[in-house]
């Protein structure tokens, strides 16, 4: 039998390598455009002419729609794949040091070590037919690894990654009956619907977003695992609370409190819940009932939890992280000096914080809000000082909302007129108009700003 000619390009191989049609293809582009609110569409033979590398009259919303689909960038997609070896050329890596012009890029050689990697697994978990114990260790591997490293991946890079993990998951629980083996993947699955539910919610695709952690509610009243359906919960309800449905979020939490956890699992839903009686306004007691509430629950967290603390990472719920949930229900309250304490706190405790990923920096922005809630201007500007260092990929929703919330301060009494306000504008307009802020997201509740009268969300 002739062998297959080598794929042309890298697309070209990463839909020889999935099971997918190339119709099935095309319709998951048009799907991924549609989320994304991009204008682009892809037939079959555009896909084709890409696999080839023929990418004359591509769009940019077309690019960037691929980008996002396949989880690297449009000229490495349709670029030649990077041999990792070649017997006559050596070594594709230039092991020598050589950085000539022939030599891959660290994207390409990212991208290929990532797919051998990924090749390995798939056919490690197909082989002999049935399912050893290796290719459950194989999925959990991939749970632990994602949550852990989900600061250092872009959203949708992130996002492509986990799917791939949870179709894994899928093939595997294809070929077993066996209960144990079998509730090992559900919750796999599970956790895995859980870290694309909070990619989605970086990229401001609610929707989907909150398909996704219902998702992975139902895979842990599957399994009876308690803290995956408190976690699921949760985020539904910051999801809430982030599209302006503060009410809807407490109906969410009055149910999952019921069932979640003592530790950790209730100190993070309470958390949320302070947020959200903080977005309704009118009932500051409420805020604080709630808050101390989380407070007594993270005394109490024994740290044997299963997700909070053996996987930990973006599940991770750890003191710092606590404290800068906390901070930004104070702070949408409108009690700056109490938030900023928590705020504090929380940057103390985060450099050595291993789930703290980009936490840190949404506390920093935070206190420079806190500190134009205060009057200072310049203390604002300083927290600031850091956030401009986030590289355009990682800053997710969570960050540019932020900003531009502090943006809206400046623009008003008493900076509107102020040059070193206006400079810090600037510098807020442009970080976020390179973050792509805009292309995705189907907008958001802002909630009042410190110091403003609280209505009741619509």
């Amino acid at each position: 039998m002739a062998s297959r000619a080598p794929a042309r390009t890298l697309l070209e191989q990463l839909v020889r390598d999935n099971d997918r049609t190339i119709h099935e293809w095309c319709q998951l582009f048009n799907t991924t455009a549609g989320q994304l609110r991009a204008k682009a569409t892809l037939s079959a033979r555009q896909l084709q002419r890409w696999m080839a590398g023929e990418v004359d009259g591509a769009r940019p919303a077309a690019r960037r729609v691929a980008a996002a689909l396949w989880g690297c960038d449009f000229p490495t997609l349709v670029a030649p794949p990077a041999p990792l070896a070649s017997p006559s050329a050596g070594n594709a890596f230039h092991e020598d040091g050589d950085d000539g012009a022939g030599a891959p890029t660290a994207e390409t050689i990212k991208t290929t070590t990532t797919m051998a990697a990924r090749e390995s697994s798939r056919h490690a978990a197909a082989a002999g037919g049935g399912v050893s114990p290796a290719s459950i260790d194989q999925v959990r591997a991939e749970v632990s690894r994602l949550a852990r490293s989900y600061g250092d991946l872009p959203p949708r890079l992130l996002l492509a990654q986990a799917r791939g993990a949870r179709d894994l998951a899928y093939q595997v629980l294809d070929r077993t009956r066996k209960p144990a083996q079998t509730a090992e993947l559900y919750l796999a699955a599970g956790q895995l619907c859980g870290l694309m539910a909070v990619a989605s919610f970086d990229l401001a695709i609610w929707a989907a977003a909150a398909e996704q952690a219902r998702a992975a509610q139902v895979y842990a009243e599957l399994v009876g695992h308690a803290e995956l359906r408190s976690w699921a919960t949760g985020t539904l309800a910051l999801i809430a609370n982030w599209t302006g449905r503060p009410s809807q979020a407490l109906a969410l939490l009055r149910g999952g409190l019921d069932q979640a956890p003592a530790g950790l699992a209730q100190a993070r839903l309470r958390c949320i819940e302070a947020r959200a009686w903080a977005h309704l306004g009118g009932e500051p007691e409420r805020v604080t009932a709630a808050l101390h509430a989380a407070d007594e629950a993270l005394a109490a967290g024994h740290g044997g939890e299963d997700l909070h603390n053996e996987i930990g990472g973006q599940y991770g719920w750890s003191p710092g992280r606590h404290a800068s949930c906390a901070g930004t229900a104070l702070l949408t309250m409108g009690k700056a000096a109490a938030a900023m304490k928590r705020i504090t706190t929380a940057i103390t405790l985060l450099p050595d914080d291993s789930s703290g990923m980009l936490i840190a920096e949404r506390s920093y922005i935070d206190l420079a809000s806190a500190d134009l809630a205060l009057g200072q201007l310049d203390d604002a500007i300083e927290a600031l000082d850091r956030i401009w260092r986030v590289p355009a990929p990682q800053r997710r929703h969570s960050l540019t909302q932020r900003l531009d919330d502090v943006a809206q301060v400046l623009r008003g009494r008493p900076w509107h007129r102020d040059r070193a306000a206006t400079q810090l504008l600037d510098r807020i307009e442009v970080f976020n108009l390179e973050a792509g802020k805009g292309r995705v997201g189907e907008g958001v509740f802002r909630g009042p700003r410190v110091g403003e009268p609280r209505s009741r969300p619509r």
